[in-house]
């Protein structure tokens, strides 16, 4: 439940690959323009499954980037209902009231031939509560691309995130038909991220996906959840929303989410596994603003 929409950032450049022949027409300006975006996002209380205790979770981030490198910090604060029903805590105060995120990331883009394109993508992350010790992780993502022709390519590879408490390493695989074209209809299907989209011109697009995304998170030495422990969360979200290329320099975004399945695993100060729950589902929103240099 905690980093709903945090780990799909280094993922989300599956979805558009950058040909060859692209680069060969002088795109490098667009790929080193450095930018600067901020995002809000919430999602309502929720049940822990099978319990009375409610959760809801709201996100803030500010993030500097461009396509090759970036730096970001997610800070997480969680309204807490019926804390006495919760399966774990004191019963009394809130478990968690907010969590912090850092992360840096490095993208390698590797034009083979006007077919083949191959991206190396790595990050290196701390997320916690108050204390940062054993909190760092990382992850590594690569894959090849594989113009079919203008409109279609395919993409194959794999991402993993390590942690030294949990690692998780799956496929990412995935199909694109016209995923950088700013007229008309657009499709990416596959894992971890899926989505469709219509551009109804060129600057407003309107979209559907969903995204999966995991994370560990280091909780604090007076936890009552559990003293210097983790948490390891994993989420499927959709969403549905509209992007605005409002000028040159600035672009706004807004989705209605659903989390439709969200997990989280604890884990004492040693990395032995405690307690698996899940989280019912629940809307929620976000809005983005970025400001392209």
């Amino acid at each position: 439940m905690i980093k709903y929409l945090g780990a799909w950032l280094v993922l989300v450049l599956i979805v558009g690959p950058i040909q060859a022949q692209e680069l060969k027409k002088g795109v490098l300006e667009r790929i080193v323009q450095p930018k600067l975006s901020l995002e809000s996002a919430y999602l309502a209380p929720a049940s822990v499954s099978g319990y009375g205790g409610e959760v809801g979770v709201d996100k803030h981030r500010i993030r500097l980037n461009n396509e090759i490198a970036g730096v970001s910090y997610t800070h997480w604060g969680f309204d807490w209902q019926g804390v006495d029903k919760l399966p774990f805590g004191n019963g009394k105060d809130a478990p968690i009231k907010q969590m912090h995120g850092l992360k840096v990331n490095v993208n390698l883009p590797y034009p083979v031939n006007d077919q083949w394109f191959v991206l190396t993508s790595m990050s290196l992350r701390s997320a916690f509560e108050k204390e940062m010790d054993g909190s760092y992780g990382g992850t590594i993502f690569g894959f090849a691309s594989y113009r079919l022709d203008e409109d279609h390519a395919l993409q194959m590879g794999g991402f993993a995130n390590y942690h030294k408490v949990s690692t998780l390493a799956l496929p990412a695989l995935s199909y694109s038909y016209r995923a950088r074209q700013k007229d008309g209809f657009s499709l990416v299907l596959g894992f971890p991220r899926a989505y469709a989209g219509y551009h109804v011109n060129t600057s407003t697009l309107i979209k559907v996906g969903a995204i999966f995304s995991q994370s560990v998170i280091r909780l604090s030495d007076a936890s009552s959840i559990e003293a210097a422990g983790y948490i390891e969360a994993e989420d499927y979200m959709g969403n549905i929303g509209a992007e605005w290329e409002m000028n040159e320099h600035f672009r706004l975004e807004g989705n209605l989410l659903y989390g439709f399945k969200r997990n989280f695993i604890i884990y004492d100060a040693n990395g032995d596994e405690q307690a698996d729950y899940g989280i019912d589902a629940s809307w929620g929103g976000s809005v983005k603003i970025t400001w392209l240099f």
